[in-house]
């Protein structure tokens, strides 16, 4: 039996169980077939004759094929200005502010995109006077981040971004076909970090003005993604906004947060006051 057929309601949660053990986030049951897909993948390129022989090998220990292991399972498609009015409202908040600079997250920054995308935003919102701009982007995907940090992309990439945006902050390379690099002034506003949100301690410190968590809490279970939204509302400044995707919970009638568009929310005055 191969590989591609021999895979087992036992398969998978092993699968589930070794994920979370190593990153803290737990694979919905709605995932059994996605898992299949990302993960038939390295078991035939490990040259293991099942799932469950190449879950044997990852728990003997191998560290490139762990690195491997959590990074095809966390990987997530991307583009540039994915949810467009989330970018339109961070612009209007930047004009808006009454001090310079600002401090942005992008906390599941993958390979980038919407980091960029928040440098774009930031950039054009502040008439490039982005000298005390600074945004910091994590992901717990070390490979991701890779292609973060060289910044190029494949036109497909490129679908949402507005033509304006693409021909100011983007470069065509020659040496690659339909390849773009973002411009060095737009990629020295991005700092990218490894980051395990399941952590008890996170790399990054400060008050934010701004934290875009989208798609992210659907790896979590509701516990813990309470917990995270709760951390994160104590990062926040005063007004500052949360940005949330179709994977985060409704925020409508909490009483931390007051409604600033469709999944996006801002800490209200009186609790970031009072320390809440």
């Amino acid at each position: 039996m191969t590989a591609q057929t021999n895979y087992t309601s036992n398969d998978f949660h092993r699968i589930r169980h070794m994920y979370r053990s190593s990153t803290g986030i737990t694979l919905g049951h709605h995932t059994k077939d996605l898992v299949y897909n990302r993960m038939s993948q390295r078991v035939h390129a490990s040259s293991a004759q099942d799932f469950s022989q190449y879950l044997d090998r990852l728990v003997i220990g191998d560290k490139n094929e762990w690195a491997a292991f959590t990074s095809v399972l966390g990987a997530s498609p991307s583009c540039f200005f994915s949810d467009a009015h989330h970018f339109a409202a961070l612009k209007q908040y930047l004009q808006a502010l009454q001090i310079p600079g600002a401090l942005l997250w992008s906390c599941a920054a993958g390979t980038g995109e919407e980091a960029y995308s928040m440098a774009m935003t930031a950039h054009d919102a502040l008439g490039g006077d982005v000298r005390s701009m600074k945004i910091l982007a994590t992901d717990i995907d070390l490979s991701a981040l890779s292609v973060a940090e060289d910044a190029v992309y494949t036109a497909d990439r490129l679908r949402h971004l507005p033509r304006q945006y693409k021909e100011k902050y983007l470069v065509r390379l020659a040496c690659r076909e339909e390849a773009y690099q973002v411009v060095p002034e737009i990629r020295r506003m991005v700092s990218f970090l490894p980051c395990n949100l399941a952590a008890r301690e996170w790399v990054l410190k400060g008050k934010y003005d701004a934290i875009f968590c989208r798609d992210v809490c659907d790896h979590f279970d509701v516990a813990t993604q309470q917990e995270l939204l709760g951390r994160m509302a104590g990062m926040l400044k005063q007004d500052g906004l949360l940005f949330l995707g179709n994977a985060e919970p409704s925020l409508v009638g909490d009483a931390r947060f007051e409604r600033r568009g469709d999944k996006a929310y801002a800490l209200k005055l009186r609790l970031q006051k009072s320390g809440v």
